[in-house]
């Protein structure tokens, strides 16, 4: 593993946090083959990012196949009218 230098890791932080989704998983999938030879675990301490998405994205990565969100039935669900 590369030695990374705070800066730095505050500037992947910071592009991780304005990124969501399929984006946000396949870069820190990126970093993580990059950077913490490709364990989830290692970039989970360094990037304070969950290593359940990082291990997404590196699945995502290596079979090319991108997988769904479902944003749209998460939160507060609307008042049916009785």
């Amino acid at each position: 593993m590369q030695e990374l230098t705070p800066v730095v890791l505050s500037s992947f932080n910071s592009a991780l946090g304005k990124m969501s989704g399929y984006p946000r998983r396949l870069y820190a999938a990126e970093l993580a083959q990059t950077y913490f030879e490709g364990s989830a675990r290692k970039a989970e301490r360094h990037l304070k990012v969950s290593r359940k998405t990082v291990a997404l994205g590196l699945a995502e990565l290596q079979s090319g196949i991108r997988c769904l969100e479902n944003f749209q039935n998460r939160g507060r669900k609307k008042k049916k009218n009785c």
